[in-house]
């Protein structure tokens, strides 16, 4: 397995003495990394189970956005099928209304905005993989990941509202978040049966994570901050 300050980071135990802490804006207010995941809700192949206890009758985009995750439950139960069954009602509806009105506005920007889901969404994802090889899987990863649908388009909705972006040069510091991000990655380890399967995911990870640097640093200051900060914030 990696060093304990490896399997802090991807574990989500907090370690000071870490070398990401130095890459944070402001170390009182951006947690530490941590197993950041997500899981693309347009993600081929991909089919969420049901709740043998889901409700049958129509569910609304409108209503969906009003109970929110949460209240959701009350139409596809409470088990952990249901609340991901719920995650998933509500980043639906989320993903809709936001395409909606960004398509009033123009549709280049729906595919603008499409390209950061992906990215954004890839780069989260890739933390969630490579902690699940690190620290020997877990029942709940599954679950985290369909789940994390519902911040990041919660967090899509309140980007779409900088689109389009004015050309600029990013922030250093953003750059450099991802940076030491890129190099623990680069640096965590497996036990011996796991190397193969983890030196694919840390290949594939890399390349997501140098696509969004590339992307930040083409984009104004303050929404290069926002989407690092975001990326690498950890899912709660």
């Amino acid at each position: 397995m990696g060093s304990s300050s490896d399997l802090a980071f991807w574990s989500g135990g907090s370690n000071s003495s870490t070398e990401l802490h130095s890459a944070v804006y402001d170390r009182h207010n951006m947690k530490q990394l941590t197993a950041c995941l997500a899981l693309s809700l347009a993600m081929s192949g991909f089919v969420f189970a049901q709740d043998a206890n889901e409700k049958k009758e129509p569910l609304t985009i409108s209503q969906a956005l009003k109970l929110g995750e949460e209240g959701l439950t009350e139409y596809t139960g409470l088990s952990e099928v249901g609340q991901d069954r719920a995650a998933e009602f509500y980043a639906t509806a989320k993903r809709i209304t936001t395409e909606q009105t960004l398509g009033q506005k123009d549709l280049r920007l729906v595919l603008d905005l499409d390209g950061w889901r992906e990215v954004i969404s890839k780069c989260r994802r890739s933390c969630m993989l490579i902690g699940y090889i690190t620290n020997g899987g877990g029942t709940m990863s599954g679950h985290q990941a369909r789940r994390d649908s519902v911040a990041v388009e919660d967090f899509l909705a309140e980007l779409s509202k900088s689109l389009p972006f004015p050309e600029a040069k990013g922030d250093e510091k953003a750059a450099n978040v991802i940076d030491r991000t890129i190099s623990m990655i680069k640096n965590l380890r497996a036990p011996r049966e796991q190397k193969s399967k983890l030196a694919e995911r840390v290949k594939s990870a890399v390349e997501d994570w140098t696509r969004l640097k590339d992307m930040l640093a083409e984009i104004p200051v303050d929404d290069a901050k926002k989407i690092a900060y975001f990326v690498t914030d950890p899912v709660s």
